[in-house]
């Protein structure tokens, strides 16, 4: 194959998948240019996946101009259900509830500016294909695969099966490796996982029961704790279909007995037809690295946790984002290649903890839970009021943010652990995510940020500070947004420079003393 006919992008990514695809969308906001190389020409509603898109992806995809839509498409609105439920059986007594699970809430509340919302990843991904379908820099190969990649110091060439099985190439200037566990990317740059698989099974149903309405009341999951099949469930729209996960059922017994498992969930007889099975083992694991050279990993190439506590595609868009904007910066000349460093410093300690948390979280699954309202709450609040870890999250000790560079480098060492993962404190300290508040009008405070950096500040653009931010910004090719904070806002008096995703890269009470070469990794 010649040299003339290898294509070329800024950005291939491998996998489109909820990582690839949220990697486009921010890549799409900055205005950089991307190809996504994705295998499935159709996403499959029979495996649902992810059913729970986090208070922080619903914050992205209102950055993205998307939580509207992905709210309007999602089965089950956040106003029919709040709750998880813990039971005897579909039909039995009801235990406990957790209300307000997930973050979800009709209501408006100040730490966020979206709620949560029980929605399954194929609708997620359906959405942001066609988002992506409306992005003139966007390309979306579906059907393709990526096989083979080959890096050099100018960028890396990647080779791609197309549907027929012809053989391509596309010279890019990055690499995303989204590809996820089974994905080529990981094994192409010689990287492998830390951790360990645990031994139990667990087998997954889809199953429609359209006359079936259970007495308990709506609620996004059951927990059906003396059933004869212990397992949790729940549904995946209001038309009949639903989901159920059952640990340490072995693939032979599931397959041949998936009728009586799932009567066993309901503890009656009820009239049902079984849509899929779908084996599956719980694995803890994160790559030894996150990146190498031109290509990084994100998303379940990166890391794979068990889902109980619905992190494991949340988390991945939370690497998409952070990497994504960083390549923009690059790729536009607004930062050096240093920047990209920061990448795993930061990503990695909040990976950890995740995987750390799911993983605790599936020490109590249903078979190991007593029939006892306090026991149940004790074991799994963490997994359903779990705001302290969705946005509690810091990336102090990066070396991009304020007092970084001076003390804490790479690794799990760089960002401060989340003290609760129930409880999310707001903190304007330097890596954290910037407090949200309400403004006057309705809006979101976030809704006044730019897709750049952006100075949040007692003082307006006709301050001569502020001013003088905005000469070294434009000196430096630093696109940067100036905010003026509400009159009631908590920190107004100080000036906060605030990244493309939200989080503070650096504080000072005169913006004079706000470095931002330092914050592109100058």
């Amino acid at each position: 194959m010649s040299a003339v006919n290898i294509e070329k992008a800024s950005v291939l990514i491998a996998g489109g998948g909820p990582a690839g695809l949220a990697a486009a969308a921010e890549l799409s906001l900055h205005g950089t240019g991307c190809v996504v190389i994705e295998p499935r020409p159709q996403v499959s509603h029979r495996r649902p996946r992810a059913k729970t898109s986090s208070v922080r992806t619903m914050e992205h995809l209102r950055r993205w101009g998307l939580a509207a839509a992905v709210r309007d498409a999602a089965p089950l609105k956040v106003a029919w259900s709040q709750r998880v439920t813990f039971c005897e059986s579909l039909t039995g007594a009801r235990i406990t509830d957790f209300d307000g699970a997930f973050g979800l809430t009709t209501g408006r509340d100040e730490r966020f500016a979206e709620p949560g919302q029980q929605v399954p990843q194929p609708v997620v991904e359906e959405v942001l294909r066609a988002h992506l379908a409306r992005q003139p820099r966007a390309e979306l190969r579906l059907g393709h695969a990526v096989t083979e990649l080959a890096e050099d110091g100018d960028g890396v060439t990647v080779t791609v099966r197309d549907g027929d099985g012809r053989a391509y190439r596309i010279r890019a200037d990055y690499v995303l490796g989204c590809d996820g566990y089974g994905g080529v990317t990981r094994e192409q740059i010689g990287t492998g996982y830390a951790g360990h698989s645990d031994p139990r099974p667990n087998f997954n149903v889809v199953f429609r029961a359209p006359g079936f309405d259970t007495p308990l009341g709506p609620a996004v999951q059951y927990w059906t704790v003396t059933a004869a099949t212990q397992a949790l469930a729940g549904r995946l729209d209001l038309d009949g279909t639903w989901w159920a996960i059952m640990p340490r059922v072995t693939p032979e017994y599931g397959i041949a007995h998936a009728d009586g498992l799932i009567r066993g969930l309901f503890g009656a007889p009820v009239e049902h037809e079984l849509l899929a099975t779908d084996p599956w083992t719980a694995r803890m694991l994160v790559a030894d690295r996150f990146a190498a050279g031109r290509v990084f990993l994100a998303g379940e190439s990166a890391h794979v946790n068990p889902p109980f506590g619905g992190h494991g595609y949340n988390t991945s868009v939370g690497d998409s984002v952070n990497i994504a904007w960083k390549l923009a910066f690059v790729l536009h000349g607004w930062a050096p290649p240093a920047l990209l460093r920061s990448y795993e410093p930061e990503r990695r300690g909040v990976v950890e903890q995740t995987v750390a948390s799911a993983a605790a979280n599936m020490a109590a699954m249903p078979a190991d839970l007593v029939p006892d309202p306090a026991a149940i709450r004790r074991a799994k609040s963490p997994e359903f009021h779990n705001l302290g870890l969705v946005l509690g999250y810091t990336y102090a000790g990066s070396p991009v943010v304020q007092g970084g560079r001076a003390g804490r480098g790479g690794g799990s060492d760089g960002v401060t652990a989340v003290a609760d993962v129930g409880r999310y404190t707001p903190s304007a300290e330097p890596g954290a995510r910037l407090p949200h508040c309400w403004l006057p009008d309705g809006s979101s405070l976030y809704d006044q940020l730019g897709t750049g950096f952006t100075l949040v500040g007692p003082a307006g653009a006709g301050d001569p500070r502020v001013a003088a931010v905005s000469e070294r910004a434009r000196a430096l090719r630093i696109p940067l947004t100036l905010t003026a904070a509400p009159p009631d806002y908590p920190w107004r008096d100080e000036f906060l420079l605030v990244r493309p995703d939200q989080h503070i890269a650096w504080r000072a009470r005169d913006p004079a003393g706000i470095d931002l070469a330092a914050a592109v990794g100058r």
